[in-house]
C-alpha cells in the first residue's frame, strides 16, 4: 500500500453522492476484512511499505494540504495578532473574524462524530459531520478547533450540493477556524453541513481526549492493556478533540461512533446501539461501536471512554440503569456509589419533578482525572478517591466525600445538563445548584448525618471567609476567554452559589422553592437560560409576594455580603448593616473598590429568636437598610441568622456578647449546634475583621472544654489553628499552645481511640485527634506512634478512622525508617482513598531532608499522579517545619509545575493559594509580590491576589492582636493554673 492507501483504509474514500462517507471512518471492504493467512501477508507487506514510508517522511519532512495546519511563516515576526492591529492566522493572512466569542448567525443542529483513539499508537483520527442553521445570509462561518490537524474539508447544503470552499483558515489564539465560501452563499434561514476530517493525539494533560493508564492488583503494570483514552470537555476542551461550536448555548444533538480493538470497551453519553466488526488496521483488529443519538446539549458535555472495565448496576424506580465502570479487581469497591446513585436520581427525580431523560446513567472511576468528578451527560467521570469506597479500609470523612460527590454530579444532571447557562458568566447556576443539591440529597440518603449542619461548616463558612476579601468577585462575572472562564471555578461560584440559594429557599419556603425549580427546569428544558429566567420562577411562584429577582441581585451582582449590628435601646433592638471587609479600609484603598449598582447595601431576610423564646423564629427584612424591632424587656440577647442560612455576619452590642457567652459556659445546648458554629464563626472572622475585640472570641472559645459536635468544633479548629500559625514567631506562642492543650484534652479524652460511635462522632474523633498531634499533646501522641509502631512492625490492623492520625504521628515522630515505609505502601496500595492518606501523612516528618525528597518526587509523573501533585505539595506547606520549603520547591520548579497543569487550569490557582497564603510577614508578601511580577499565571491571576491580600492581612492581625492574645493567655494561664 502506498501511503495515501494506509489513510483510505483509516479513512474514507469520497462518496460521489455525499462527499465523505457518513458511516464510518474505516471502510469495510476486502482490503480491510481478510483470512488470517491474507492478513498476515497484508501486514508483512503493510510492515515493509510503512518503514520505507517513515524513511521518506523523515527526509522530506511534514507537509499539510491545509492553512488551518500550516506553521507560521518564519518571516512573520508577529506573534499571534496585531498585524496593523488584526489578528493573523497560522499561514500569515489576517484572520477577518477578530472576537473570542463566536458569531451567533449560525449554529449547529447535530454531530455526526466518527473517532478512533488508537491505544497503541496514540494517534487519534475522526471525522466529524456538523450540520447548522444560518439565521442571516453569509459567505463564512466560524468555530473551534485546537491542536487538530485538518485533513479533509467539504461543505455541502440540504440537498446535498457541495458548496466550493475559498478557505480555511485558523487562529490559535482564539482556538477558532474561519470557513469561507468562494462564490456562494449560505442563504438566510438554510441547514448547511460541514464536513472534516481530522488528526490529533491522545493528551498527555488532563483534558480535552487524553490517556491514563493504572496499576493492576499485584501491582505490575499491565502490557497490553494498559492504557485507556478518555475525555474532560469542561469548559473548553472539547475543540481540542473534534471542531465544534465550543459555546455552552450552541446545544445540539451527538451521534457518535468509536472504534476499538477487541479487548477494550467503549463508552459514550447514550447506549451502545449497534457494534461492527471494522476489519484490520495497523495489525489490529477492530470494532466499531455506534451509539444513540444524544438530546440537545452543550459540546462541554459530550463524553467518551474506551477502556477495559467492567461494570455493576442498579436500577432506579424508573427503571433506568445506573452502572459504574472500574477497573476489574475494584470494582467491589464501587457497590456504594451505585447504590448511593440510583437512590439519589430516585430522590433527585421527586424533588425536581422532573424525570431524568436519559436511557442510562453511567458513572466511571478514571484513574487520572484533575477535579473530583465532571457531570457529563449519562457517561459522569470521577477520580478514584470519589467514587471508589471500602467500608473495612476508607474513612468515614472519605465515605461522605464519595456521597456528596456523586450526589453534585447527578444534581448537575438537571442543573446544568438538562438546562444550561448561556454563557460561563452564569456558571453558579451549574455549579452553586449543583453544590446544595449535593447536600441536600446526601441529606435525603443519610439523614443521620445532619448534612445541612456540614453545609455551613463546608460550604456558607469557606464562602464568607474568601468574600470577604478586597479581590472576591460578584457571583455573576463577566468572562471571556478560556483562562477567565477557568479562574470563576472558584469558591465563590461554588460554594456562595450554594449558600444563597440555602437562604432563598429560607425566605421563600421549600414549597414555593420546589415548584419555582420544578417551572424552570420543564420551561427551560433542553435549553439555555440565564440567572434572570431563573429568579422569575420565583417571583411568579411566590404570587409576587416577592421581588425575587430585585433581592437576588443585591447577592449576585456585587461581591462581599455584610455585617448586621445588633445595638439596643429598652426595648427596641436596631440592625443596621455595612459591608464587611478583612481589614479596616482607608480611604485610598475604598477608591479601589470596584463600583457596586447597590452601593454595597443588601436585601437580608434577618431571621432571629430571643433567649426567652428560643424555639420561636422571627424573620424581618432589611431592605438596602437598617430596621428596627421590639423585644421584651426582659429579653437578654438576640441571636441572628438562625442556622446560619442567611449569607452574612452578625454581631452583638458587646453586652449582649457577654450574656450569649455567659450563656454557653452555663449551658451550651440551649443554642443547637448550628448556631454554636455560626457563632464561633462570626466571633474569630469579625475580630479578624477588626469589629471585635480578640478577647471575645477567646472567651467564647471556653465553652468547648464541654463540647461535644462535630460542626461547632470543626469551625473553632479551623480558627485556632490558624491563629497558631500567625503567631508563631511572637511571644504569645508558648502560652497559646498551653491554651490549646487545655481545650483540647477533654474532648480527646471523650472521643477516645476506639473506632465507634455514629458518623458524626467518627468525624469528631478524626478533626480532634488530628489536632491534638499537631500540637503535640503527650495523651494523643504516645498512644498514636504505639500504634504506628504495632503496624508497621507486627502488621496489626489499624482502623480506617484513625489511620490519618497514626500516619501522621508515626512520620511525625518518627525518622527515616517509619517516612520510607510509608512511601513504600502507598507505592504499593491499590485503595485510592488510603493512597491519599498516605500523601497527606508523608508531608508531616520534621526531617527538611525528608520533605525535600518528597517533594522532588513529587514531580517524578510514574510515582506521583499529577492529579496528587497539590495534594503533595500542599501537605507540605501546611507542616510548619516545610512551609518555606514548599514555596522553595514552588519557585525552583515553577516552569515544570505549570508545564504539567497548564495556565488554563485553576489547579494552578490551587497551588498558588496553598503554598503562599499561610505567610504573615511584610518580608513574605514582598518575595511573593516580586516572585509573580513578571509570571503569567493565567486562570490563577485571581488566586494569586487572594493569596497577596491574605498575606497583608495575615501581617495585619499580628500587629493588631499578638499583644492582646498574649495578655489575655497570660491572665488565663495565671487564673486556672492545672
Amino acid at each position: 500500500m502506498s501511503e495515501q492507501d494506509v489513510d483510505d483504509v483509516a479513512f474514507l474514500t469520497e462518496d460521489s453522492n455525499t462527499g465523505l462517507h457518513k458511516r464510518s471512518i474505516y471502510e469495510h471492504n476486502a482490503a480491510a476484512v481478510c483470512s488470517q493467512k491474507k492478513a498476515l501477508f497484508i501486514a508483512s507487506l503493510v510492515f515493509a511499505i510503512l518503514f520505507a514510508i517513515s524513511l521518506i517522511i523523515a527526509f522530506a519532512g511534514p507537509q499539510n494540504d491545509c492553512p488551518c495546519a500550516g506553521e507560521r511563516p518564519a518571516n512573520l515576526e508577529l506573534d499571534d495578532d496585531d498585524y496593523n492591529g488584526e489578528p493573523v492566522a497560522t499561514n500569515g493572512e489576517v484572520f477577518p473574524w477578530n472576537s473570542v466569542r463566536l458569531p451567533t448567525f449560525a449554529h449547529p443542529t447535530r454531530y455526526n462524530i466518527t473517532i478512533h483513539p488508537n491505544l497503541t499508537t496514540l494517534d487519534v483520527r475522526g471525522q466529524v459531520t456538523i450540520e447548522f442553521y444560518v439565521d442571516k445570509e453569509t459567505n463564512f462561518i466560524v468555530f473551534h478547533s485546537k491542536n487538530l490537524t485538518i485533513i479533509e474539508k467539504m461543505v455541502q447544503d440540504r440537498k446535498g450540493h457541495r458548496l466550493k470552499i475559498a478557505k480555511l483558515l485558523e487562529y490559535r489564539k482564539h482556538q477558532q477556524l474561519y470557513l469561507e465560501l468562494e462564490e456562494s452563499k449560505f442563504r438566510k434561514r438554510g441547514n448547511y453541513s460541514v464536513h472534516l476530517r481530522f488528526a490529533t493525539k491522545l493528551s498527555s494533560e488532563l483534558e480535552g481526549l487524553y490517556l491514563s493508564n493504572y496499576v493492576t492488583a499485584d501491582g505490575e503494570k499491565r502490557l497490553s492493556e494498559l492504557f485507556l483514552a478518555t475525555t474532560h470537555f469542561e469548559p473548553t476542551y472539547a475543540r481540542t478533540a473534534f471542531p465544534c461550536f465550543d459555546e455552552p448555548q450552541f446545544k445540539a444533538k451527538f451521534k457518535v461512533s468509536i472504534f476499538r480493538d477487541r479487548f477494550h470497551i467503549a463508552l459514550c453519553n447514550m447506549p451502545v446501539v449497534n457494534t461492527e466488526d471494522a476489519g484490520f488496521y495497523m495489525g489490529t483488529g477492530l470494532l466499531r461501536d455506534d451509539f444513540q443519538e444524544s438530546v440537545e446539549m452543550s459540546t462541554y458535555l459530550v463524553a467518551f471512554v474506551v477502556c477495559d472495565f467492567k461494570r455493576i448496576s442498579a436500577l432506579t424506580k424508573q427503571n433506568i440503569t445506573v452502572s459504574v465502570y472500574a477497573p476489574e479487581a475494584m470494582l467491589p469497591l464501587a457497590r456504594y456509589a451505585v447504590d448511593t446513585a440510583a437512590r439519589t436520581m430516585d430522590y433527585f427525580e421527586s424533588f425536581f419533578g422532573v424525570e431524568y431523560p436519559l436511557p442510562k446513567q453511567d458513572l466511571i472511576a478514571i484513574p487520572d482525572f484533575a477535579s473530583g468528578a465532571m457531570e457529563n451527560w449519562g457517561l459522569i467521570t470521577y477520580r478514584e478517591t470519589s467514587i471508589l469506597y471500602d467500608p473495612a479500609e476508607t474513612s468515614t470523612s472519605a465515605h461522605e466525600w464519595v456521597a456528596v460527590v456523586v450526589a453534585h454530579e447527578l444534581a448537575h444532571q438537571w442543573f446544568g445538563n438538562l438546562v444550561t447557562m448561556k454563557w460561563w458568566n452564569d456558571l453558579w447556576l451549574n455549579e452553586g445548584a449543583a453544590s446544595f443539591f449535593e447536600y441536600k440529597g446526601v441529606n435525603h440518603i443519610s439523614p443521620e448525618w445532619s448534612m445541612m449542619d456540614q453545609f455551613i461548616l463546608y460550604k456558607t463558612q469557606p464562602a464568607l471567609d474568601l468574600d470577604v476579601l478586597a479581590s472576591s468577585h460578584p457571583i455573576s462575572v463577566p468572562v471571556k476567554d478560556a483562562t477567565e472562564i477557568e479562574a470563576i471555578f472558584d469558591t465563590i461560584s461554588y460554594n456562595k452559589g450554594a449558600s444563597i440559594l440555602y437562604m432563598l429557599e429560607g425566605f421563600l419556603g421549600e414549597d414555593i422553592f420546589r415548584r419555582g425549580l420544578n417551572d424552570y427546569l420543564e420551561s427551560h428544558a433542553f435549553a439555555n437560560a440565564d440567572t434572570n429566567d431563573f429568579w422569575a420562577v420565583f417571583t411568579k411562584h411566590s404570587n409576587q409576594t416577592f421581588d425575587v429577582k430585585a433581592i437576588m441581585d443585591t447577592w449576585t451582582q456585587q461581591m462581599g455580603y455584610p455585617v448586621i449590628v445588633i445595638s439596643r435601646e429598652n426595648n427596641v433592638v436596631t440592625a443596621s448593616q455595612k459591608r464587611l471587609l478583612i481589614a479596616p479600609s482607608t480611604n485610598d484603598s475604598e477608591l479601589l473598590l470596584p463600583k457596586s449598582p447597590f452601593n454595597y447595601k443588601w436585601y437580608v431576610p434577618l431571621s432571629y429568636f430571643t433567649d426567652k423564646e428560643p424555639d420561636v423564629i422571627h424573620n424581618v427584612w432589611m431592605n438596602l437598610t437598617d430596621v428596627s424591632f421590639e423585644v421584651a424587656s426582659e429579653v437578654e440577647y438576640v441571636k441572628c441568622n438562625v442556622n446560619q442560612s442567611g449569607f452574612y455576619r452578625v454581631t452583638y452590642s458587646e453586652e449582649m456578647w457577654t450574656s450569649i457567652i455567659t450563656t454557653l459556659l452555663n449551658n451550651h445546648t440551649k443554642f443547637n449546634p448550628a448556631d454554636r458554629a455560626n457563632l464561633i464563626d462570626d466571633a474569630f472572622a469579625l475580630c479578624e475583621a477588626g469589629e471585635l475585640n480578640a478577647t471575645i472570641p477567646l472567651e467564647l472559645s471556653l465553652y468547648l472544654l464541654n463540647e461535644t459536635d462535630y460542626v461547632p468544633w470543626a469551625t473553632a479548629l479551623g480558627y485556632l489553628h490558624s491563629w497558631k500559625a500567625r503567631l508563631s514567631e511572637s511571644s504569645a506562642f508558648k502560652r497559646y499552645n498551653i491554651f490549646l492543650k487545655r481545650l483540647l484534652t477533654p474532648i480527646a479524652k471523650n472521643v477516645g481511640w476506639t473506632d465507634e460511635g455514629p458518623h458524626l462522632k467518627k468525624l469528631l474523633r478524626i478533626v480532634i485527634l488530628n489536632s491534638a498531634v499537631k500540637i503535640k499533646l503527650e495523651d494523643v501522641a504516645k498512644p498514636a506512634r504505639e500504634l504506628f509502631d504495632n503496624w508497621m512492625l507486627k502488621g496489626k490492623h489499624i482502623p480506617p478512622n484513625i489511620r490519618d492520625v497514626v500516619y501522621g504521628a508515626g512520620i511525625k515522630f518518627g525518622g527515616e525508617d517509619e517516612w520510607n515505609y510509608c512511601w513504600k505502601t502507598y507505592l504499593k496500595t491499590q485503595i485510592p482513598s488510603e493512597k491519599q492518606v498516605m500523601l497527606h501523612a508523608l508531608g508531616a516528618t520534621s526531617d527538611p531532608w525528608l520533605l525535600q525528597r518528597y517533594l522532588l518526587r513529587s514531580l517524578d509523573r510514574e510515582t506521583v499522579r499529577p492529579q496528587d501533585v497539590q495534594a503533595v505539595i500542599s501537605s507540605v506547606a501546611s507542616n510548619p517545619d516545610g512551609q518555606y520549603l514548599a514555596w522553595r520547591h514552588l519557585k525552583a520548579f515553577w516552569p515544570q509545575i505549570q508545564a504539567l497543569f497548564g495556565n488554563g487550569s485553576h489547579t494552578i490557582g490551587g497551588l498558588i493559594s496553598t503554598v503562599t497564603s499561610r505567610f504573615f510577614t511584610d518580608y513574605d508578601h514582598r518575595e511573593v509580590s516580586e516572585f509573580f511580577k513578571n509570571i503569567d499565571v493565567g486562570s490563577g491571576q485571581r488566586a494569586l491576589e487572594q493569596s497577596l491580600e491574605t498575606i497583608k492581612f495575615n501581617v495585619h492581625w499580628v500587629k493588631q492582636n499578638a499583644d492582646m492574645v498574649d495578655e489575655w493567655l497570660t491572665n488565663f494561664l495565671k487564673n486556672r493554673k492545672s
